[in-house]
């Protein structure tokens, strides 16, 4: 009959493999299976982390000489009787549910707990990272459809601004009258003194509308989006002034950048 341990098997003697309390020839057996199991081998290691904790962690109180000369008494006359008694043949399916010896059920049950605790908080933390890193990229992914949308929407039209000044700035507005909203980006705008920015201007037969102000990036750069209150018909162009910081309700500089809605 053969005596190969199963994966089960195997699975059941790890925690006394990790206090040390098989005999040679199981402990040949469980390494046998260890060599092309992984998972055992990984459980096996955190059993032996547990045990390594649990003997740093239980304070070491010595025997009493009486008492430790009583109990060596008792292990040398059970060793007498069992070089005495007669072998026993016992079968894998008896010797799978032989049970273990009291002390050592106790401290493989307190072992196995200790490293399921050790596991299970190394989850909780692999999980803990993993949902961090889901938030983060659901976020992200949220801000880039927001700005696909802003862009690429069907009804999305986009407004060409061309320059009125010699450094030829530029800009594009992505006007989407469905929504009443627009995403605007300027290029090579030229700087602006101290305490002014840009304005976007939504241009109608009334006159302009105020926008919000953005301020250039060292690039010459710019961007702003916002939406409007104002019917669609009404706008018949957007354009760029250079205001004082903050803005106002009517502009006084002089436009740089201007496009008209008409196709």
């Amino acid at each position: 009959m053969s005596l190969d341990m199963t994966h089960d098997d195997v699975q059941a003697a790890l925690a006394a493999e990790a206090l040390g309390a098989l005999d040679g020839g199981e402990r040949g057996r469980v390494h046998a299976h260890l060599a092309t199991c992984p998972e055992c081998r990984a459980e096996l290691d955190a059993l032996r982390e547990a045990a390594a904790l649990l003997a740093h962690t239980v304070p070491h109180r010595p025997l009493e000489p009486a008492r430790s000369d009583r109990l060596r008494a008792r292990l040398l006359a059970r060793a007498a009787a069992d070089r005495q008694a007669a072998p026993q043949v016992i079968s894998l399916a008896s010797r799978r549910r032989s049970p273990l010896p009291a002390w050592l059920a106790a401290a493989a049950s307190l072992l196995l707990a200790v490293g399921l605790g050790v596991y299970a908080s190394t989850l909780r933390g692999r999980v803990a990272s993993l949902q961090d890193r889901n938030a983060a990229l659901s976020s992200t992914l949220e801000r880039r459809e927001s700005t696909l949308a802003a862009l690429a929407g069907p009804e999305v039209r986009v407004v060409e601004l061309a320059s009125t000044q010699q450094r030829e700035p530029a800009g594009r507005m992505f006007w989407n009258p469905h929504r009443r909203r627009y995403t605007f980006y300027a290029y090579n705008l030229p700087p602006v003194r101290e305490g002014r920015e840009y304005q976007l201007w939504l241009i109608t037969p009334d006159g302009p509308v105020a926008a919000p102000t953005f301020r250039r990036g060292e690039n010459g750069g710019g961007s702003v989006e916002g939406g409007y209150d104002i019917p669609n018909e009404q706008i018949r162009a957007f354009a760029v002034t250079d205001e004082p910081v903050g803005g106002l309700p009517k502009p006084t500089g002089e436009v740089v950048i201007a496009g008209t809605t008409t196709e």
